[in-house]
């Protein structure tokens, strides 16, 4: 498998929209590495996950065939993972010469977004997109993979979710916008045994403490050391973090040097991995 970040930051990127702080000022001097545009990430060149504002930008700077993906997973209803006005660009009168349909998955909430979207539009063109509504703990074949939505501690207004990926007896868990994974996610690894051979960890808040709704340097270890006490994770496991706010303080060289130590890839818009 292979996966693609084509952005890494959180909702405001870095250099944050508006900000005057010491990381922001400093990312625009340095550019490279520490220009992060809002999560979104391909699996394989195509599986897409999340749809956010970026994604034109993105489009246009790595060259992927975006016409040409069918399936799309969203994580949840937030404008930087979900920005679903310009989905409604795939359809009939917006884009031209297309022969296949997408089809978005996401929780409740996501879907009233959708559905939104082509309210405002005035019209729905199921030929060239539509909506499928998930929820946890229940693997979908979706393309040729085999994709189960797990719970996310994130946003009590909506279920939050992250995915684990299949595919030909490689796995991959991505797990963004969330906190220290909830429960319900480890008694449903305790009952189906999964083996991960590259883990994404959200990593917000980098060297700041948080309780939930996103992650921190030291929830990353803790899940890291469960993952792997527990089986669902080895020494050949890849481990990378990435979903970073300008809020956490650091810049690409510091939070690389603390994630090597602890044996992290530090992501980065453009970051290629095959596993």
């Amino acid at each position: 498998m292979k996966l693609k970040y084509f952005g890494s930051a959180a909702a405001e990127g870095v250099p944050a929209l508006f900000c005057k702080c010491s990381v922001c000022l400093e990312a625009k001097k340095r550019g490279g590495r520490d220009i992060r545009t809002r999560m979104q990430s391909l699996v394989n060149d195509e599986l897409l996950i999340d749809f956010n504002g970026d994604t034109h930008s993105h489009y246009i700077k790595y060259d992927f065939d975006l016409a040409d993906i069918e399936h799309l997973l969203v994580t949840h209803g937030h404008a930087d993972h979900f920005y679903a006005e310009d989905l409604m660009m795939r359809m009939t009168g917006y884009s031209n010469g297309l022969e296949n349909k997408m089809t978005v998955y996401g929780n409740e909430r996501v879907h009233q977004f959708f559905d939104r979207a082509s309210e405002l539009e005035g019209f729905t063109d199921e030929d060239k997109l539509t909506f499928k509504e998930i929820d946890v703990f229940t693997p979908y074949k979706v393309g040729k993979y085999n994709v189960t939505a797990l719970l996310a501690d994130h946003d009590k207004k909506e279920k939050c979710l992250f995915y684990m990926i299949e595919e030909n007896g490689e796995s991959l868990l991505y797990a963004h916008d969330t906190g220290y994974f909830p429960k319900e996610n480890w008694d449903y690894f305790e009952k189906t045994k999964p083996y991960f051979n590259l883990v994404s960890l959200d990593c917000t808040h980098q060297k700041v403490p948080v309780k939930s709704n996103h992650m921190s340097f030291y929830d990353n270890i803790k899940i890291k050391e469960e993952l792997i006490k527990k089986g669902y994770a080895d020494e050949n496991t890849i481990f990378v973090i990435s979903h970073f706010s300008h809020n956490g303080g650091m810049l690409y060289d510091e939070m690389n040097e603390w994630a090597l130590k602890e044996g992290f890839i530090t992501g980065y818009d453009g970051l290629e991995i095959s596993f």
